[in-house]
């Protein structure tokens, strides 16, 4: 495919200049860049990496994101099949002054996404790989994974390890901004079971990242990663699966007058505390059919349903209008939880407009006003139908046990619940208004947080003060500026959820 990319690259510039449509995130391309790309990058790359312009095909296929808001732009995509690939491609493009992203999953949606104009995407697809040491449980999985992959090939083995809710969302991804996920109770978030990265820096360098290799870097590449380089492999701990790897999920849904209830008994279980074993997402939807706002409840014990009725029967005490039990099997809980509606956030079409707040404790009558809200605005906007108020209460404890000092992550203490309201719509003209209601709710629950500072998981941070997703103690930003300084002087990867530089910085 590479080879072909390259002759039909060469075979095109006799023409003037190349167009794409603008809508779908491309730009006009000129024959002087193609042909650079062709006779300078093109030969530097191995048989198996392929390269993608605006008018292929298969354009799409390898450049199409979770959500058009707020999007970088790209005049090329290049799709690495190896560590020395990614090198070249860096030096490449640091060389000649061009911006790049590399990314797998293609759903970060960070607004600092959008300063990348006309650059190259590196799509990691290629380098998907998953390896198992079945004497230490050590997972090696490449830089372009998505979790469905990772949890395929653990499961088969008879292990386990934290992943997202989301199955297309990229493992390496998520992780490096903390990686939480249902699991995490009892492992851990996702940097607390890594071991080793493999790590391209912005001056083409490759170098391994661990407790005893660059360890500076290790401190920060686990929660701001982002910021310092691109991760070609990563090695994580895992661990062996809950009994039969079967985890019991309840659905529920609950009408309109039980919400206060909803709310009181999940700050009985978050305050109990929650077990780690447990995980519950609460969901303000909607009836597509009915434009109606609905709450549904998806619980997931990881153990057997007779441990699990435990913590399930005061839910079911609550007389919800449906109560549904299943046993599934670890692979298939990301399909099959809350009735596939996760799953379904895969999707890859429209805008996708998201805010976040982490609580403390549920204040009811704040959950009772943004419940009216969700409803008001849905009514006055049809449109955005197919969007969610979602908040994700995980177990705790593995995930506090570990030192906040420990890692770049610093909200420990101060993520037992996670909100993410995402507003999706297909009409652009509706952006300015979904975007004022979606700040203004977050802002709402912000005041009743149970926090006296805004705390936000930084992989669903967007334009907060960056202290919400890196931390306020004085000591965290300089030691992050420091690293950025000694790995990343010319701020390369300076373009999601970016450490602030001093003035004398950048580039």
């Amino acid at each position: 495919m590479f080879l072909k990319s390259v002759a039909a690259c060469l075979g095109l510039l006799a023409a003037t200049t190349l167009s794409a449509p603008t809508a779908e995130g491309t730009t006009r391309l000129d024959t002087f860049e193609k042909r650079d790309v062709a006779s300078e990058l093109a030969p530097r790359l191995s048989h198996g990496a392929s390269i993608v312009f605006p008018q292929d095909p298969n354009w799409q296929q390898v450049s199409e994101r979770w959500t058009k808001y707020q999007a970088p732009s790209f005049k090329v995509a290049i799709l690495p099949a190896s560590e020395d690939d990614v090198r070249q491609i860096v030096n490449y493009a640091v060389s000649r002054n061009i911006d790049f992203l590399a990314q797998n999953g293609r759903h970060g949606y960070a607004p600092e996404l959008q300063n990348i104009q006309q650059g190259i995407l590196i799509n990691m697809e290629q380098l998907d790989q998953v390896t198992i040491d079945q004497k230490t449980g050590i997972v090696t999985i490449g830089g372009g994974t998505v979790y469905e992959q990772a949890i395929n090939a653990t499961h088969a083995a008879g292990r386990e390890m934290t992943v997202g809710s989301c199955p297309c969302v990229g493992v390496l991804g998520a992780g490096l901004g903390g990686g939480h996920g249902r699991l995490q109770g009892l492992h851990g978030m996702s940097i607390d079971s890594m071991r080793r990265m493999r790590v391209v820096l912005a001056n083409g360098k490759a170098i391994n990242v661990s407790p005893t290799e660059n360890s500076d870097l290790w401190w920060g590449i686990r929660g701001a990663g982002q910021n310092f380089g691109i991760v070609i492999e990563a090695d994580f701990q895992t661990s062996p699966q809950v009994p039969q790897g079967t985890h019991y999920d309840v659905e529920m849904q609950f009408a309109d007058s039980q919400l206060e209830a909803v709310f009181k008994l999940l700050n009985q279980q978050i305050t109990a505390p929650l077990p780690p074993q447990l995980a519950i997402d609460i969901t303000f939807g909607a009836n597509t059919t009915t434009l109606k706002p609905v709450i549904a409840v998806n619980f997931v014990y990881a153990g057997p349903q007779s441990a699990g009725r435990n913590y399930s029967a005061p839910w079911k005490a609550l007389n919800p209008l449906t109560f549904v039990e299943a046993n599934f099997p670890w692979n298939e809980l990301p399909f099959k939880a809350a009735n596939g509606l996760i799953a379904a956030q895969c999707l890859k079409y429209g805008f996708k407009n998201t805010y976040s707040v982490n609580l403390n404790t549920f204040d009811i009558p704040t959950m009772r006003a943004v419940y009216q809200s969700w409803g008001t605005f849905l009514a006055a906007n049809p449109n955005v139908n197919a969007s969610t108020v979602l908040f994700e209460v995980y177990g705790q404890e593995a995930v506090r046990q570990a030192p906040s000092a420990g890692s770049a992550f610093p909200n420990r203490a101060t993520s037992a619940i996670l909100t993410v309201i995402t507003s999706w719509y297909t009409n652009p003209a509706l952006s300015r208004t979904v975007d004022t209601w979606t700040s203004n709710l977050r802002a709402q629950m912000a005041r009743t947080s149970g926090f006296d500072k805004l705390h936000v998981y930084q992989n669903y941070a967007h334009s907060e003060p960056v202290q919400a997703f890196y931390g306020y103690e004085a000591w965290r930003l300089p030691r992050l500026q420091g690293l950025k300084k000694k790995f990343d002087p010319r701020n390369v990867f300076g373009n999601y959820h970016p450490i602030p530089l001093p003035a004398s910085g950048g580039h």
